[in-house]
């Protein structure tokens, strides 16, 4: 599935395996390693995934590979910790560009949950890998919650301070926003059944948000 970005945001949401390629035109070893078990975690699943199976496809030596790393648990611990930071990038980038609020909200959700989410609804071994990161990889996921919940509180404040929302119209704070926005996008996030209905309920809550705190006759509900 190949995900377009929406016409009002010009970043992309990369396709899996982008997220692990390196900066440079030609991918170093490590990038090479990293996007052959992101293909091989989703199509084996973890648990039958080999070494070798990730050396054969990156096109190195199984010697090789383990000169760089000291087993799969190590590898999936820095997949999680590629993705998950270039998630965050994502989504700064999206909460500081210019676009209006409710753009620069659904740009960032979409730049931090497409990927991974992608990857989930696209492999038949989805739910052992949401397991795994949960039991290897829990405090790389509590430090992108973390920080991602940080850059959102900012994003309202600013958006607050700007006139562009009205947070006194219901007496929130930028903390509770941040983390009612986030609880919510679980939520929709463990009901959708695909990506393509995530982004479409995402857009819909976004916009029932930002409705809510800047509701005037110059901003009538059909609006879109």
């Amino acid at each position: 599935m190949k995900i377009q970005p929406d016409s009002n945001y010009d970043g992309q949401s990369p396709a899996i395996g982008n997220s692990v390629s390196s900066a440079s035109a030609l991918p170093t070893k490590r990038d090479r390693i990293l996007k052959a078990a992101l293909e091989c975690f989703g199509r084996y699943g973890f648990k039958r995934t080999a070494m070798d199976d990730i050396a054969k496809i990156a096109g190195i030596s199984r010697a090789a590979l383990y000169l760089l790393f000291q087993n799969k648990e190590d590898i999936f611990r820095t997949l999680c910790e590629d993705l998950h930071g270039n998630a965050i990038a994502r989504a700064q980038t999206a909460l500081q560009s210019e676009i209006r609020f409710r753009d620069r909200l659904n740009a960032a959700f979409e730049g931090k949950d497409l990927e991974l989410f992608e990857l989930v609804c696209d492999s038949p071994h989805g739910s052992e890998l949401i397991d795994l990161k949960n039991a290897i990889a829990a405090d790389i996921f509590l430090s992108s919650s973390k920080q991602f919940e940080e850059l959102l509180k900012e994003a309202i404040r600013q958006a607050d301070e700007r006139g562009e929302i009205e947070l006194s119209r219901g007496g929130f704070q930028p903390s509770n926003c941040a983390s009612l926005l986030i609880g919510c996008t679980q939520g929709l996030k463990k009901s959708s059944s695909s990506v393509v209905e995530y982004r479409q309920q995402l857009r819909h809550l976004i916009l029932i948000f930002d409705l809510a705190l800047t509701a005037s006759t110059n901003n009538p509900i059909r609006s879109h």
